[in-house]
């Protein structure tokens, strides 16, 4: 994913010796900042890292020939500036690096030579403007002494909180549905599974933490809707935060960098912010074309006392910040709160007369359907719409305490306070995670709303809440999935972990830890699967098997990797399956192992049942599993195949992920025109597989994607009335 692609790359080492005099420098005089689309450091702005890059985007390409020494940055303390410089985004942004950090308390001065040419032939507007760098790099401070910054920023956001357990008593065995006989460490988070009725398939993503011990062991966790971990890794360095899949099928998690992991959980990159900014926990996007988008926070000495009645006169005040990154290591667009929010923007419960002060405490970010940024900000009780072209304010929306909506308010009387999560339904509507601190009385809810942008409209289409309703202080999650359900997680509700509602408000599967003092930051549920090591079927299918009698089959186990693979442990909840090979199997690089699994129904009914497949190693365990299905009826096995006719139906692409070929498998109930087509995740159509006449059977085809890109799609088979899609992933 991260690799460090660029359209166009060039270093110049400028090397100057000409006396200030002869560049012709004014400083703090501006000279056609207007004509420029995007400029950062913001001009006149205040408060500037000494280590910022500085960016300029005309409108228009330039030309990647033309741009020698064509930038001058000097300092009024540290003198000129030598630097890096290229050119990105199809040569429309041109950024610098210094080599060496600018002097605390400065004016600097940016000055683009007039004559430089874009694509097109015209010539570029001279440029001239000055910004000021921050009087105490505060940032540095903060990362050489992380955890008592973290400790007292951690008391600052929770003091007022007294957490209890609310949580519900389990409805379900716990015998049944807990984890209880799996092999897990003595500290792995126990997960219970408070409802169970007929949730999404999918697996869930946490990562739980302690709220009172922060050097309490974490997890990274993968997990089913039985509670039954088929991916678990202890991070060995501090609590991580917003495990998630990536759109381009990665995963990534926060452990004070953004960490990225393949299919087969290795860790294939770090990122993290630049410019001399801590990287936050809150937000990782990752786009199509491999940008990323990260938060920081920006620690910056002001004299409140100025600002408010009883202000400290020397406060560590708490903006945000967003970089947009091309690679690892090239920012191509930065925004701060301190250019377009101010202080006072707080929500009334933020005293503004503490020595630290947290005023915007932003906490996601969101791609609105037009391109531009959704942000998030906690303590301004505000969604901001940033204009990702230019960084200018396109609007701002927020509850009742909101200092700057623009927005009314239909069906809602309160709107939100302290949100989280906002999110961009395909639809268009917005959902999000509303805590509700300032609520009377707070409580929290996930709830979807319809913005109107041209008459400043908000109008509440749907809510989630619980009954009797949770109050999570911090942190939550709202995700709608793609069924219409709505997967909520609880956030600093100690003990609460997830709720998943259906479209009409049923529960339809909660989860809670059986330690009551973790929380999780945000829950999230994916189709996933690894492809360390695959089976060679995702359903293992038994058929009719007569009352007492039994039939074994068996499962191929794939190794894709270049390490042994020991299976070590097989998991299944329902005794009438069971295992008949005796453990570890070894699986060489490569190579192939068999598992064979026996059904020997003891009712009349309908079995399904889930084979996990272990790895399991001191810190980590990494999991395939397997469908079993069969049924049974007083006739014995074999006698008419009418018994057990053909099916419509549509396999899982295997192996998935894959890279760049999977094969595919359907079946066919009755003759007819039968289609089976690709679509990229957008809905456009790629490729059309099949597309004839059918007979009744069974049917594969191998989908070859060398010339995709590595992304999730969709394919769709569809036959007489018959119509089922899966989602696969391509890896490359």
């Amino acid at each position: 994913m991260l690799l460090y692609t660029k359209l166009f790359f060039k270093i110049v080492v400028f090397s100057f010796i000409y006396s200030l005099a002869l560049i012709s420098i004014t400083r703090g005089q501006n000279l056609n900042t207007e004509k420029f689309q995007y400029l950062f450091p913001v001009p006149n702005s205040k408060l500037n890292s000494v280590e910022t890059t500085i960016i300029v985007r005309l409108g228009e390409a330039f030309n990647n020939y033309e741009f020698d020494n064509c930038l001058i940055v000097s300092g009024s303390k540290s003198g000129i500036h030598n630097g890096e410089m290229n050119l990105f985004e199809n040569d429309r942004t041109l950024t610098f690096k210094p080599y060496k950090p600018f002097a605390e308390g400065e004016l600097v001065t940016i000055k683009l030579n007039k004559g430089l040419k874009t694509v097109s032939g015209s010539i570029a507007p001279e440029l001239q403007y000055s910004f000021e760098t921050e009087e105490i790099n505060l940032n540095k401070t903060v990362k050489y002494n992380y955890k008592k910054y973290s400790e007292i920023y951690n008391h600052l956001n929770n003091n007022s909180y007294n957490p209890t357990n609310n949580k519900s008593q389990s409805n379900l065995s716990r015998k049944t549905y807990t984890i209880q006989y799996d092999s897990l460490p003595t500290d792995f988070p126990e997960i219970i599974v408070d409802s169970l009725n007929s949730p999404v398939p999918g697996y869930i993503f946490l990562a739980p933490f302690a709220f009172n011990n922060q050097n309490s062991p974490n997890y990274l966790i993968i997990t089913d809707n039985y509670g039954v971990p088929v991916f678990y890794r202890r991070t060995l360095n501090g609590r991580a935060s917003n495990f998630d899949v990536e759109s381009t099928g990665e995963l990534s998690y926060y452990n004070r960098f953004e960490y990225f992991m393949d299919s087969s959980y290795n860790i294939i990159d770090s990122i993290y912010m630049w410019n001399g900014y801590g990287t936050d926990e809150h937000e990782c996007l990752v786009f199509e074309n491999h940008h990323t988008l990260l938060m920081g926070y920006d620690y910056q000495q002001v004299a409140m006392d100025t600002v408010v009645t009883g202000g400290d006169s020397n406060a560590t005040v708490i903006g945000l910040i967003l970089e947009e990154l091309v690679g690892n290591a090239n920012v191509v667009f930065e925004w701060r709160s301190w250019d377009h929010f101010k202080i006072t923007d707080a929500a009334p419960d933020i005293d503004l007369t503490q020595p630290l002060i947290d005023y915007v405490h932003g906490n996601a970010i969101e791609i609105d359907t037009d391109g531009n940024l959704l942000v998030s900000s906690r303590h301004l009780d505000e969604i901001t719409k940033i204009d990702r072209e230019t960084g200018d304010i396109i609007w701002r929306w927020g509850g009742q305490y909101c200092k700057n909506n623009q927005f009314t308010f239909l069906n809602d009387s309160i709107g939100f306070s302290h949100q989280h999560h906002i999110r961009r339904l395909p639809n268009g509507n917005y959902t999000l995670f509303d805590n509700g601190n300032l609520h009377s009385p707070p409580f929290s809810w996930a709830v979807e709303y319809q913005i109107d942008q041209i008459n400043k409209t908000a109008t509440l289409v749907s809510e989630y809440k619980n009954n009797p309703l949770t109050f999570s202080v911090a942190m939550g999650s709202s995700q709608r999935l793609q069924d219409g359900n709505t997967l909520v997680g609880w956030g600093w509700f100690p003990g609460t972990a997830v709720t998943e509602f259906t479209a009409e408000g049923n529960v339809a599967l909660s989860m809670s830890f059986a330690d009551n003092t973790l929380v999780n930051y945000r829950a999230l549920k994916h189709d996933w699967k690894t492809n360390l090591f695959v089976a060679d079927q995702d359903t293992l299918s038994f058929g009719l098997v007569q009352i007492s009698d039994s039939l074994t089959k068996s499962v191929a186990i794939i190794n894709n990797s270049n390490l042994e693979v020991e299976i070590n442990r097989i998991l299944n909840r329902d005794s009438a399956f069971y295992v008949n090979t005796s453990l570890p199997i070894t699986i060489p690089p490569n190579g192939t192992g068999t598992i064979e699994v026996s059904f020997k129904p003891e009712s009349v009914k309908d079995y399904s049942d889930d084979l996990y497949i272990q790895w399991n190693k001191e810190n980590e365990r990494i999991s395939q599993v397997v469908s079993l299905t069969g049924s049974t009826d007083l006739v014995p096995v074999g006698l008419s195949p009418l018994l057990n006719p053909i099916r419509f139906s549509l396999n899982q692409n295997f192996p998935n992920p894959f890279n760049p070929s999977t094969l595919i498998r359907f079946q066919i109930a009755s003759p007819g025109a039968t289609t089976l087509k690709v679509y990229d995740i957008l809905g456009r159509e790629l490729k059309t597989l099949v597309n004839e006449f059918k007979s009744i059977g069974e049917y594969e085809i191998m989908f070859n994607a060398t010339n995709l890109p590595a992304g999730i799609y969709f394919y769709r088979l569809r036959s007489g009335n018959f119509v089922e899609t899966k989602k696969m992933i391509l890896l490359k």
